[in-house]
């Protein structure tokens, strides 16, 4: 667990997503939660150590399965964007029909049986602030990575957490998203005037405005890509077959290497089917 400044804190060691905590007078305020039981313990156990106080609130940043999945075992009220409500609702049905989201870090989750769903009970739809004794916390709607996709601010200590915005060093989940909107969003990030020096992805490590090229090439990289493979009356097949040159774009252990392939090729099955859609209508 790392402190990013007073009562602030981020934890990047839990396989799937980095998570989050503030520590306010009342008890914690977590951003997203980890995915696997035993992490969301350990979790649980280093926030006892700071404090015995509760968890007031949970802030889910996009509907992605792993981001979600660990809600259950900290009973607490959960705030989202709207569009993430509408998608985290249907989880239970689609985990009775036995169908999984392809490619995401819950893949690696073995002990997810009975999972219980935990959906957001406060939502909103483009910001939503939150007083918590003399602190302020902003959330705002940035979609691209996702529909629901939000960010967490806290501009007084220089930090956001962008969620899967931005990845620091594995391939980003490609499935519902929207790339131009999503290099919107990272352009905005960019921006000199944006509060922000510190940048927590949704997966990896802490980092600066600097590491956001390669999360910026990627996007464009993969863009490229399908509009060329549409343009050349190629397959969806097609499509998929190119998940293997794109991980190299990333060093990733030999163990994960097709947990992330698998993750690419739906990505790019994805962006495929959307671009023979548009051309289509």
């Amino acid at each position: 667990m790392q402190k990013l400044a007073k009562d602030l804190y981020v934890e990047a060691g839990y396989v799937g997503v980095t998570v989050g905590a503030l520590l306010t007078p009342d008890g914690f305020v977590c951003l997203d939660t980890p995915t696997h039981p035993v992490d969301a313990r350990r979790w649980r156990q280093k926030l006892a150590q700071l404090s015995n106080k509760p968890v007031l609130f949970i802030v889910n940043l996009d509907h992605h399965r792993d981001r979600v999945l660990g809600n259950q075992w900290f009973e607490a009220p959960v705030i989202a964007h709207e569009s993430t409500f509408e998608r985290v609702r249907l989880l239970p049905e689609l985990f009775k029909n036995g169908q999984a989201e392809v490619g995401t870090d819950a893949e690696l989750a073995t002990d997810l049986a009975g999972v219980r769903i935990v959906p957001p009970q406060l939502t909103f739809a483009e910001k939503r602030t939150l007083r918590l004794g003399e602190r302020e916390v902003y959330l705002s709607h940035h979609p691209g990575s996702a529909p629901g996709a939000i960010w967490v601010e806290f501009p007084q200590e220089g930090v956001v957490f962008t969620g899967d915005t931005v990845v620091n060093g594995v391939p980003p989940l490609l499935q519902d998203s929207n790339i131009d909107q999503w290099l919107e969003a990272l352009a905005l990030l960019h921006r000199v005037r944006f509060p922000a020096k510190t940048i927590i992805p949704g997966r990896g490590a802490p980092m600066d405005k600097e590491a956001l090229k390669p999360v910026e090439d990627f996007l464009r990289l993969v863009r490229r890509k399908a509009e060329s493979l549409v343009r050349a009356k190629k397959t969806r097949a097609d499509a998929a077959a190119t998940a293997e040159s794109l991980l190299d774009s990333f060093t990733v252990p030999a163990a994960l290497r097709e947990h992330y392939t698998r993750r690419l090729r739906a990505g790019m099955e994805y962006l495929y089917d959307s671009l023979t859609a548009s051309e289509a209508a």
